[in-house]
């Protein structure tokens, strides 16, 4: 059954970010604005409809290089996917497990780079958010969300700020040192950190006990809330709601 390979993170709460990010040596970076977008219709029993079908839209307007956008489904199946996407081998497209303490999720994305601009055209009000899509974007939607999808009628979100750093080496007990990637998003009273490593499935286990094993020598202790996204999520609906 096909798993290209898992992501393994793990959260830092508000209370301990600025600690981590001294206790990580992390310089100053210029941050990223990352925008979702959700269906913010009035009168829905959920403040967030597409996420809790598990559908993720994401759009990030970096500092420097491409902008991009994804398309996630997460929890994803591998039975929402035909046949066709089972198969599709671009690097753009990956099924992966996502691993957060003892959370394990598969996860189902593509992400593709989008003309520089468009992006904050779009947060702007200059262009729809349907322009924000690509082809192969509103193919994956029809044919695996499980869900109707207007694209025109959804609302880009206020951004997140993030800040992405290059990645760094940890150690790793009998094996080469992992490859870390720390990211930070702050929105609001929210302010998470976040540390990474994609690895192959076998590999997985002992990588995830190696950074947490690392994270808690910093004398931080590792966050056991829900995902970040959907907190953050939460909080930028009540936001554009006001």
């Amino acid at each position: 059954m096909r798993l290209d390979d898992v992501e393994v993170k793990v959260g830092l709460d508000s209370d301990q970010t600025a600690k981590a990010v001294q206790a990580l040596g992390l310089p100053a970076v210029a941050p990223w604005s990352i925008f979702f977008v959700e269906d913010v219709t009035t009168g829905l029993c959920s403040a967030t409809p597409l996420l809790d079908q598990r559908l993720i839209l994401r759009a990030r307007q970096k500092t420097s290089g491409k902008d991009d956008v994804t398309v996630k489904f997460r929890p994803g199946r591998r039975s929402q996917l035909t046949d066709e996407w089972l198969d599709e081998k671009s690097a753009d497209f990956k099924i992966e497990e996502d691993w957060a303490a003892d959370r394990r999720t598969l996860a189902i994305s593509l992400t593709s780079d989008r003309p520089k601009g468009l992006v904050a055209a779009v947060a702007a009000g200059e262009q729809q958010v349907s322009a924000l899509f690509t082809a192969d974007h509103l193919r994956l939607i029809e044919q695996c969300a499980g869900v109707a999808v207007n694209l025109t009628t959804l609302t880009m979100l206020p951004p997140v700020s993030a800040m992405r750093w290059p990645k760094f080496a940890a150690p790793r007990p009998g094996g080469s040192p992992l490859d870390v990637r720390a990211e930070r998003w702050t929105v609001g009273d929210l302010d998470f950190l976040e540390l990474s490593i994609v690895e192959q499935v076998a590999d997985a286990p002992a990588a995830q006990a190696a950074l947490i094993a690392f994270v808690e020598g910093k004398g931080l202790v590792p966050s056991t809330a829900e995902a970040k996204t959907t907190q953050v999520m939460r909080a930028l609906v009540a936001q554009a709601a006001c």
